[in-house]
């Protein structure tokens, strides 16, 4: 209404026309809505699988360091009943054996890839396995003790080959297995 009571044509109601712009820009909005939540989501899902699977691969990492562990059992070298070196097994090499036993829920495979330092302690090195060590000296074997796979409970016994004798001192022997899990042990001869 007008300031004197005459109407203006404002404050009629629009009908069925207005009733029409609001289905149309509802059905806008609502379509809208739809498309912004699609596009958020096509956004952020691939993150959420990627970090999802990046935890799961750490659990299962963490789960397979946990089952195996590895412990050494005992270390001696081919001394004789006097402490001289001697090449008892006529090889000509003299042999430091270290027996290490699976203490872990889980079977170790690829014993060849286990890591294998030793030497006098803060001066060790890592001794390259027989295969890998192009007939070079110091290198190490293994041999299976009471089982057919290191399995959980089984013991291998690891031999480092030298070409000469090594001076009677305190040594330390590493064993770092594929997994990440390791053993030490300090001796001496």
């Amino acid at each position: 209404m007008g300031p004197l009571g005459v109407s203006t044509g404002q404050d009629r109601p629009c009908g069925r026309r207005c009733v029409i712009d609001k289905v149309i820009v509802t059905t806008l909005l609502l379509i809208a809505g739809v498309a912004a939540a699609v596009l958020a989501i096509n956004a952020t899902y691939p993150a959420i699988v990627r970090s999802s699977n990046a935890v799961i691969r750490i659990s299962d990492k963490m789960d397979q360091r946990i089952e195996s562990q590895v412990t050494v059992v005992y270390a001696s070298a081919e001394l004789d009943s006097a402490g001289v070196w001697t090449d008892t097994d006529s090889d000509t090499l003299f042999d430091v054996s270290i027996w290490v036993k699976n203490v872990g829920a889980s079977r170790l495979l690829s014993v060849d890839r286990t890591d294998v330092f030793f030497g006098k302690p803060g001066s060790y090195a890592r001794i390259p396995y027989t295969a890998d060590a192009g007939g070079t000296y110091p290198q190490w074997s293994f041999a299976l003790e009471n089982a057919t796979e290191w399995t959980s409970a089984a013991t291998i016994k690891i031999t480092i080959h030298y070409s000469a004798a090594l001076a009677s001192d305190e040594y330390l022997v590493k064993l770092v297995v594929a997994s990440g899990a390791y053993g030490e042990h300090y001796f001496s001869f």
